[in-house]
C-alpha cells in the first residue's frame, strides 16, 4: 500500500463541513481518552481497548445525531488510533523510554500561551524543580564565542557556526524580495508577509536549538565553564563561580571579557599588536602563534580557575 498526501483548497461549503467532521471525531476521540483515564483511575485498573470501545460507536450514533452522519469506518480509524497512541506509551514505558509528552516538574506558578505565526506555545513556569546532579567529568574548559567558530574551547576544539540561515538563504531572500514588491494591504503582501516570518521563525529555532545542543556538551563533559562576562556591568564587578542550578556539580564562572584576546597564553604580554589578524594570534613579544580564540579561550579558563580559587579561599 503506498499513500500520497495533496493539498487540497475545497471551496467554502466543504471546508464548513471538514470542519465540523474534525470537530465531532475529536469529540469521539477526547471521550474514548477520558473513559480510558477514567477506568485506569478505578480502583480496579481496568484496562479498556480497541474492542471495548469500537462495539459502543454504533449507541453512539443511535442517540448523537451529529456522530451519526459521518463514516462508521471513520470513526472506527479514529478509536485505533487512539488504541495505537496507548500502546505506543506503554511500550514506551515498559521499555523505560520517555513518553511523547514532557512531564512537568516541580510547582506550577504560571501558564503563558504564545502565539508565533500559526504555532502556538504554552510557556510554565515552576518553583522546585529537582535538580539532575551530574558526576565529576574531572575536566574543566574556557569556551571564547568567536566569528569564524561559535565556539573555540581551550583544548583546541572549534564547534562549527550554524549553517540553518545559509541553507535558508535562498527561500529568505526570495521571500524578502516578494514582500517588497507586493502592494501595502494587499492579501498578496499579507501572505508573503506570513512566508518571511515563518522561514525566519524556523531558523532562530534551529540557532536556538544548535546553542542548547553546544551548551549541554559542555556541561555534561565538564566540572568548571570559564566564559567572558560581556556585559558593562560585569566588568565593574567582581565575578564569583556559582552553580549551574539545573546541573549541581557544574560551576559556571563569569571572567572580565578586557584583555582575554590580546594577552598572550604563552608568555603573559598585552598588547593591540598580537592580534593584527582577526583569525591568528602571533605575540609581538615571545612569538607565540596560535588561532585567536584558541589564545583567548585559555586567558578565559586561567582567569576562571583563578576566581574559583579566590571565591574557595575567602
Amino acid at each position: 500500500m503506498r499513500t500520497r498526501s495533496c493539498c487540497a483548497r475545497p471551496p467554502d461549503r466543504p471546508t464548513v463541513a471538514f470542519g465540523e467532521m474534525l470537530d465531532d471525531h475529536r469529540e469521539l476521540y477526547n471521550a474514548a481518552l477520558q473513559e480510558r483515564r477514567d477506568a485506569y483511575r478505578h480502583p480496579s485498573q481496568t484496562r479498556v481497548r480497541y474492542g471495548d470501545q469500537s462495539a459502543q460507536v454504533k449507541g453512539i450514533r443511535g442517540c448523537d445525531p451529529d456522530q451519526a452522519r459521518w463514516s462508521f469506518s471513520s470513526q472506527q480509524a479514529t478509536l485505533r488510533g487512539l488504541e495505537k497512541a496507548f500502546a505506543g506509551f506503554f511500550r514506551r514505558v515498559k521499555a523505560g523510554g520517555i513518553p511523547q509528552h514532557r512531564r512537568v516538574l516541580g510547582r506550577g506558578k504560571t501558564v503563558s500561551v504564545k502565539r508565533a505565526g500559526r504555532r502556538w506555545y504554552v510557556i510554565l513556569s515552576c518553583d522546585d524543580v529537582p535538580a539532575e546532579p551530574l558526576p565529576p567529568a574531572g575536566a574543566v574548559v574556557g569556551v571564547d564565542v568567536g566569528i569564524a567558530s561559535f565556539p573555540t574551547t581551550s583544548a583546541g576544539e572549534h564547534e562549527p557556526n550554524p549553517t540553518c540561515l545559509a541553507r535558508s538563504a535562498a527561500r529568505l531572500g526570495a521571500a524578502q524580495r516578494g514582500l517588497s514588491r507586493a502592494k501595502r494591504g494587499s492579501a498578496r503582501r499579507r501572505k508573503v508577509a506570513t512566508r518571511v516570518g515563518t522561514i525566519s521563525r524556523r531558523v532562530a529555532r534551529q540557532r536556538l536549538d544548535h546553542a542548547h545542543k553546544t551548551a549541554l556538551g559542555l556541561v555534561r563533559g565538564h566540572d568548571l565553564i570559564a566564559v567572558e562576562k560581556l556585559t558593562i556591568k560585569g566588568m565593574t564587578r567582581r565575578a564569583r563561580p556559582r552553580p549551574d542550578p539545573d546541573r549541581p556539580g557544574v560551576f559556571l564562572v563569569d571572567v572580565d571579557a578586557r584583555h582575554t584576546s590580546q594577552r598572550c597564553a604563552a608568555c603573559g604580554h598585552v598588547a593591540e599588536e598580537n592580534r593584527r589578524r582577526r583569525a591568528t594570534f602571533a605575540c609581538v613579544q615571545c612569538g607565540h602563534t596560535a588561532d585567536a580564540d584558541e589564545n583567548a579561550a585559555v586567558n578565559i579558563l586561567r582567569a576562571g580557575l583563578a576566581r574559583q580559587a579566590d571565591a574557595q579561599a575567602a
